[in-house]
Formats: C-alpha cells, structure tokens, sequence
C-alpha cells in the first residue's frame, strides 16, 4: 500500500485495486447508478474542477464521476451548485477514525475509516475491507445540462 500523510496522520492507499474496482462501475450520471439530473450536472461540472481538486481524487485512485453518492445541497445559488458527495477507496487512516475537514481548491475533504459490516447499500459489492469514506463539499460553478 502507498502511504501519504494528512492532518499528521498515516494514510494507507492500496490504489491499483481502487483503480481496478473503480474502472468496472459507472458513472453517476449513468442509469445504471443513478442518472437523475443532479448527478449528470455533477459528472460534466467535476470534470472541470481545479487541478488541485483532481489531483486530491486521484492520489486515492478514486475517479469523481465514479461510485458516489451525490446531493446537489444549494441548486444554483448566485450561478454556483454546492454539492455533498461520499466516495470510498481501499485503506485505512492509521492513528485515528476520522481525519477533519481539509481545505483543497474549492473544495473540502473530509476522511473516516469505514467501520460497518459490508455488503453496504452505500458501498459497491466488489469494495473489500479496510476501506476508508471520502467525503468532499464543493462549490462549482452553474451549468446547463
């Protein structure tokens, strides 16, 4: 496993197998997940995140219009969509359950290890043990789909 150290803690990434598990699902925009207007604005708006943002995504091997659950909180307030979303990766946050809110770009991140039995409505069927919940709040700017 890749080791990256956040908030003075040790993350644990196994990011070829999130890699791997996150080429074989969906996008969130698509039926077979979820499809509904939110998330196909939210597919074409994180795509045009700072590269900042993209790159946090990617040191965990998660890709961001893959897998998650998704909330559009603030529809189009003031020409800007303020999202929730919840990703998971396989690791594990050594030293502590929970890392606080870390600011990235325009987004916050927020990390806790997943300590609930599995198979998880929230969590796709292939995810193994240790997997670590990626949640982000984002602020991105208005789009027509």
């Amino acid at each position: 496993m890749e080791e990256i150290t956040l908030n003075d803690f040790i993350v644990k990434i196994d990011k070829d197998k999130t890699l791997e598990l996150y080429k074989a699902l969906p996008k969130v925009s698509d039926k077979a997940h979820c499809g509904c207007e939110d998330c196909q604005l939210f597919v074409k708006q994180i795509q045009h995140a700072s590269p900042e943002v993209l790159k946090f995504f990617k040191q965990f091997g998660v890709d961001p219009t893959k897998e998650a659950e998704v909330w559009r909180a603030l529809p189009n307030e003031d020409g800007f969509d303020t999202y929730t979303a919840d990703y998971h990766f396989i690791g594990i946050i050594q030293g502590t359950d929970e890392l606080e809110w870390i600011q990235i770009g325009e987004a916050t991140f927020g990390l806790a290890n997943h300590d609930g039995d599995l198979p998880s409505p929230m969590i796709p069927s292939t995810f193994t043990k240790p997997i670590v919940e990626l949640a982000v709040r984002i602020i991105m700017p208005h789009i027509e789909i």
